[in-house]
C-alpha cells in the first residue's frame, strides 16, 4: 500500500468504527425503551389481575357477612346487635342489624342485589339490571323507614334514629341521597356521625331491652 493511502484508510476504518458504535448505541437505547415498556406492561398486567382477583373474592362472599365485617371494625363506642325482632303491620319482621352509639341509633338495612341499580330515592320501586337479569325492587329506603318506625315504637324513647341501607353487591347509578351507601364507604359514614346524642344511660337502656 502507498504511504499516501494509509491516512485515506485510517480515516475510512474510524468512519466504520464510529458508526458501528453509533449503531450498537443506538440499539442499546432502543433495547433500553422496550426493556421499559415491557416492565411498564408487565406491571398494568398484574394491577388488572389483581383487581380481578379482589372483585372475585369480593363475590364469593356473601353480602351478610360483608356487611358484619364492616361492623366488627367499629371501636367500642358501637354495639352491635343482628336480626332485631321487630313488630309490623304484616307481621313480625327483622332488621339486620342496629347499632347503638352516642351518635345515635344507627338501623342498617341491607341489599344484597347485584347489578346496576337505577331510580330515584322518592320512587316506590328501583330498577336493576345485570347479565341476563332487568327487574323491579322495592325501594329499601322506603322498607327502612318501617324498620325506624318499628323500632322507635319498641323502644319506647325518643332518640335520634340513623336510618342506613348498606348495598354489597351492586353499583348504585342514580343519587339515593347519603344513607345509601357502598359497602366501601360504610366506615366512612359511621365516622362522619361525630356529635353525642345519646347519653350513657340512655344507651344502657337501649341495650339492654336489645339484649332480651
Amino acid at each position: 500500500m502507498k504511504t499516501q493511502d494509509r491516512p485515506i484508510s485510517f480515516l475510512l476504518n474510524l468512519q466504520t468504527h464510529l458508526q458501528s458504535e453509533k449503531v450498537a448505541t443506538m440499539i442499546d437505547i432502543v433495547s433500553i425503551y422496550w426493556v421499559k415498556i415491557l416492565a411498564t406492561l408487565l406491571i398494568f398486567i398484574a394491577l388488572i389481575i389483581l383487581f380481578v382477583r379482589s372483585a372475585n373474592d369480593k363475590s364469593n362472599i356473601s353480602g351478610a357477612e360483608l356487611v358484619q365485617r364492616e361492623l366488627d371494625k367499629l371501636n367500642d363506642n358501637y354495639a352491635v346487635f343482628c336480626n332485631v325482632v321487630i313488630h309490623l303491620e304484616r307481621g313480625m319482621s327483622q332488621i339486620p342489624y342496629v347499632v347503638v352509639s352516642p351518635y345515635g341509633v344507627f338501623v342498617v338495612a341491607c341489599c344484597y342485589h347485584v347489578g346496576k341499580i337505577s331510580g330515584q330515592k322518592n320512587d316506590r320501586e328501583w330498577r336493576i339490571k345485570a347479565t341476563g337479569i332487568d327487574e323491579r325492587i322495592l325501594n329499601p329506603l322506603w322498607e327502612n323507614r318501617k324498620y325506624v318506625n318499628a323500632l322507635e315504637k319498641k323502644l319506647n324513647q325518643s332518640l335520634p334514629f340513623i336510618p342506613l341501607v348498606v348495598f354489597t353487591h351492586a353499583k348504585l347509578i342514580d343519587d339515593f341521597g347519603l344513607v345509601a351507601v357502598d359497602i366501601s364507604r360504610l366506615q366512612k359514614f359511621f365516622s362522619s356521625h361525630t356529635n353525642v346524642l345519646i347519653g350513657q344511660s340512655d344507651q344502657k337502656s337501649v341495650i339492654a331491652i336489645l339484649k332480651e
